[in-house]
C-alpha cells in the first residue's frame, strides 16, 4: 500500500463504468486509483507496473478475457500478487467454481451496489474470508442509465427472445440476413448457459446449425458477415453503449464472432438481473 492507502487497477471494457468506480475511489480516504486498462493484454503490462493491491477484473474483454487474465498472474506470481475481485452479469455456478481455482478472492455479480464494491474491497485487503460465490449484490451505478429507456418497467416479465430481438433492433443489425437468427440465437444460447463461450465452435454454432437445418461453418460465416456489416452500418451511439471502448480499441475493425455474441449476452443478463429485483 502506498501511504495506508490501498492501490486499486481498474480492468474493464465498459469505459463508463470504469469512470464511475474512478469516481467512488476518490471519495474514500483509505483507497486510490492505481490504473486503468481496457482488455486483458493491457491489465498484464500494467500489473507490475501500477503495484495495485486489488484488481477489480471484468470477465468478457477484448483479446484477452478475465480468466487468461487470472491463469497468467497465476503462473507469474502465485503466491505474490494483488487480491482479486471478478466483475461479472453471469452468476452460473460453474464460472464462479472456475474463477475460484484460479484464485478469485471475491466474485462480484453486476450491476452492484457502489457501497458492498468498497467493503469487498476492504474485505480482501484485510484477509477477510470471502469466497467468490455469487451473493446477489446489485450496482446500479454501474449502469448507463440512459438505456432504460427503451426497456420494460421494472417488475415486468423478463422475455429473453424480445429483449434479444430489441437489442439487435438498436444495434442495426440487419434482419434480412441469415446470421441477424444465428446471432439471436447464439446470445440466447449464451445467456442460458455462459459456459458455450468457452466451447463456440465445438458446441455453441453446432446447436445453432442444428436448430436452422444448416452446418456450424455456415453460421460461423454468416455470424461474421452479419457483425461486419453491422460494424459499418448499424447504429454507432448504441454500437459504443453496449461495446464501449473496444470500438477504439480495434481501429474500425470489428469484434470477433466471439466477443460480439458475449457482449451482448452479458448486456442480456444485466437486463435479467433487474428485471428480477
Amino acid at each position: 500500500m502506498n501511504g495506508g492507502k490501498t492501490r486499486v487497477l481498474v480492468v474493464e471494457n465498459n469505459k463508463d463504468l470504469c469512470e464511475v468506480i474512478e469516481a467512488l475511489l476518490k471519495e474514500e480516504d483509505d483507497m486510490e486509483l492505481a490504473g486503468v486498462a481496457y482488455d486483458g493484454v493491457q491489465a498484464l503490462e500494467m500489473i507490475p507496473k501500477t503495484q495495485p493491491d486489488v484488481i477489480l477484473l471484468d470477465i468478457i474483454m477484448p483479446y484477452l478475457d478475465g480468466m487468461e487474465v487470472l491463469s497468467r498472474l497465476n503462473e507469474a506470481s502465485p503466491d505474490d500478487r494483488p487480491r482479486v475481485i471478478v466483475l461479472s452479469a453471469f452468476e452460473e455456478e460453474e464460472m464462479v467454481r472456475r474463477c475460484a481455482r484460479l484464485g478469485a478472492d471475491y466474485y462480484l455479480l453486476k450491476p452492484f451496489d457502489s457501497n458492498n464494491l468498497i467493503t469487498r474491497i476492504r474485505q480482501v485487503v484485510s484477509g477477510e474470508p470471502s469466497a467468490p460465490k455469487p451473493k446477489g449484490e446489485r450496482v446500479y451505478a454501474s449502469r448507463d442509465r440512459g438505456r432504460d429507456a427503451d426497456r420494460k418497467p421494472r417488475g415486468a416479465q423478463f422475455d429473453l427472445e424480445t429483449e434479444s430481438t430489441r437489442i439487435l433492433y438498436n444495434l442495426g443489425v440487419p434482419t434480412y440476413f441469415k446470421g441477424y437468427s444465428y446471432i439471436k440465437e447464439a446470445i440466447m444460447l449464451v445467456t442460458r448457459d455462459i459456459g458455450l463461450l468457452g466451447a463456440v465452435t465445438k458446441s455453441l454454432y453446432p446447436k445453432v446449425a442444428e436448430k436452422f437445418g444448416t452446418t456450424p461453418l455456415i453460421v460461423e460465416a454468416a455470424i461474421r458477415y452479419t457483425i461486419q456489416k453491422t460494424w459499418k452500418q448499424g447504429n454507432p451511439e448504441f454500437i459504443n453503449k453496449i461495446f464501449g471502448y473496444a470500438v477504439n480499441l480495434r481501429d474500425g475493425r470489428p469484434p470477433t464472432n466471439s466477443f460480439f455474441i458475449a457482449k451482448l449476452a452479458e448486456e442480456l443478463r444485466l437486463e435479467m438481473l433487474e428485471h428480477a429485483q
